[in-house]
């Protein structure tokens, strides 16, 4: 196995990313809040939406991320806006970037119109839909992140 964390999450608050997270890593018991980085063994890494969602709390994400494999921006179906600050993403250029979209089994979202919108806004790569109601979307990620 990797010495390093291999995957990242990022994203705004309540985007899903612990309960993501908690699922990619086969984690038992109830989602909590995440108030500072998180570390899955040598797998991954969870940071909290603060620290996405406030311009003063970046540098926490680029230092957090220079030993990673894999950013994941994680964004959530009934989000209808892209929060995803311009230019962000471009830091890692030497990382492997992935987008998740989350909460796809919700009532009333449309994953099609919520790539779209991603799209749009400048995400390139992989885009991944997950919900907690599938494993094997869950699955299909986790094979892909920890290949």
């Amino acid at each position: 196995m990797n010495s390093k964390p291999s995957f990242m999450l990022i994203g705004p608050i309540e985007a899903g990313k612990s309960t993501l997270f908690k699922a990619l890593l086969d984690r038992e018991g109830d989602v909590r809040k995440t108030q500072a980085v998180e570390y899955g063994g040598e797998v991954g890494v969870d940071t909290p939406g603060e620290y996405f969602s406030h311009p003063r709390l970046y540098h926490a994400l680029i230092n957090t991320a220079s030993d990673i494999d894999t950013i994941v921006y994680v964004h959530p179906c009934n989000e209808l806006q892209c929060r995803l600050p311009p230019g962000l993403l471009d830091i890692y250029g030497d990382k492997n970037l992935v987008t998740v979209i989350t909460k796809t089994d919700l009532e009333n979202v449309d994953p099609d119109q919520i790539e779209e919108m991603l799209r749009s806004n400048g995400v390139k790569g992989k885009i991944f839909r997950v919900s907690n109601t599938d494993p094997s979307s869950i699955d299909e990620l986790r094979n892909y992140l920890l290949k």
